[in-house]
């Protein structure tokens, strides 16, 4: 058995030996980044919330990040009931149901997504798929961008360049002519200063946690995709709460995807100062990016999941 399985098993025993005596409920939690982080900090507020609300009748404790319970095997935790909650970009739960990648071409926030149907739908295959829900998400207008550290005239320059990607730029790179290199993150800095790559492919947020912006002299605008980090929680744990602890939930998701509008601008807004005080200036690369982004992805997932079809009018305007 592995490490972080044989911790969250004694962690699930205690836990419930814990709640044999009490009509709390505490939901243990995990995040795919670690909470104090720039995608991990929304889910702390989220998590703040439900504490808040449902002091008395149910709590989320967070019990540990990726330094835990590696992140991607948190999807496999939750379908198992190990953890209870987690907080997880849909490119680590693709395994189990693909059409969760869907969310990186929606232009739709997640309260507009509620509204067309397609948190219900993407909830009722998560169900199905991985014995989950959705409660919420966030990243929905925070696009992924290409960084280098020179400058470029057009996009045939980015033909042949070595960059650090994932999955998640694959499809894009290829029609690029890009070479996708898979780097982990902490080691990016090291790889970019001696030349082994000569850009990454990153979210609009964070550049700068790594010191990535002291290399960093170009971001190809327009962004394309989302940064989508779902929240989600476990089928039966959820179906075991009560109707007023599973409330506490649900209002909470209510609460922090309208306070998430404000938040988001304004960090964005602080990302663009950052970068810009970094010296890291725009290249338009016009419309035809995003197109094409749009494009492959979408060609892609369709190719991969009849569900698609279905799903594509409620994430799109």
């Amino acid at each position: 058995m592995q490490h972080w399985k044989i911790y969250l098993a004694g962690l699930a025993l205690s836990t419930v030996a814990g709640l044999a005596h009490a009509d709390e409920v505490t939901l243990r939690a995990s995040a795919f980044v670690p909470t104090s982080t720039t995608y991990g900090v929304p889910f702390q507020l989220y998590v703040d919330r439900v504490n808040e609300t449902g002091a008395g009748l149910v709590q989320i404790r967070v019990v540990g990040g990726p330094e835990a319970i590696p992140a991607n095997e948190q999807p496999n935790a939750l379908t198992a009931g190990v953890l209870d909650i987690i907080a997880t970009p849909p490119s680590y739960t693709k395994g189990q149901f693909v059409e969760a990648d869907a969310q990186s071409l929606t232009n739709l926030s997640f309260a507009e997504q509620r509204e067309s149907g397609a948190v219900d739908a993407l909830s009722e295959l998560a169900v199905e798929r991985m014995n989950a829900r959705y409660l919420t998400g966030y990243g929905t207008g925070v696009p992924f961008h290409i960084y280098l550290t020179e400058p470029i005239s057009s996009l045939d320059d980015l033909s042949g360049q070595r960059l650090r990607g994932q999955t998640t730029y694959n499809l894009l790179f290829n029609a690029l002519g890009i070479d996708s290199t898979a780097v982990a993150a902490p080691e990016v800095f090291t790889a970019l200063e001696r030349g082994v790559i000569s850009g990454v492919g990153w979210a609009f947020w964070g550049l700068g946690d790594f010191g990535w912006d002291r290399l960093i002299t170009t971001r190809v605008d327009p962004g394309f995709y989302n940064v989508i980090i779902n929240v989600l929680i476990n089928n039966d744990s959820y179906n075991r709460l009560s109707p007023e602890q599973q409330a506490i939930l649900n209002d909470a998701a209510v609460w922090f995807e309208d306070y998430m509008v404000e938040w988001s601008a304004e960090r964005t807004a602080q990302e663009y100062a950052a970068q810009e005080a970094a010296g890291v200036t725009a290249f338009d690369a016009g419309p035809e990016l995003a197109e094409l982004a749009t494009r492959v992805y979408w060609e892609d997932l369709e190719s991969l999941s009849p569900e698609i079809a279905r799903l594509r009018p409620m994430l799109e305007r």
